[in-house]
């Protein structure tokens, strides 16, 4: 399960910038992340909400999700479409694409303190 190795990282990342502006309490921390990222939302909030009670300064907090659509662009015809199930075809030309645009994100977005 790396959803526990992320969470940790998120939990770092978070109470680093918490130590840095002083905050006394994370109230939620909003993530990105893309459909194609490999990442189990559920597994990552139950493992972030483990990790998170174990500091004071986390206990309680939220973890938000935005979802970022797995995207690709054709290089023959210039079409931006929706992938499915990992499969790249051009839904317009029929051919196979390799530039994925979005959906591949793992990012931590913002984080609500309070003080």
């Amino acid at each position: 399960m790396h959803e526990l190795s992320i969470a940790q990282s998120i939990v770092e990342v978070v109470e680093a910038r918490a130590a840095e502006y002083n905050a006394a309490h994370v109230k939620n921390v909003r993530l990105k992340i893309g459909e194609a990222s490999g990442v189990v939302i559920d597994s990552l909030t139950f493992c972030f909400e483990m990790l998170a009670s174990l500091e004071p300064t986390l206990a309680g907090a939220q973890l938000l999700t935005d979802i970022v659509p797995h995207r690709a662009h054709c290089r023959h015809c210039a079409h931006e479409f929706s992938v499915t199930n990992f499969i790249a075809q051009c839904p317009t030309c029929k051919e196979w694409s390799d530039e994925i645009i979005s959906g591949t994100e793992l990012q931590v977005l913002e984080m609500e303190f309070e003080t």
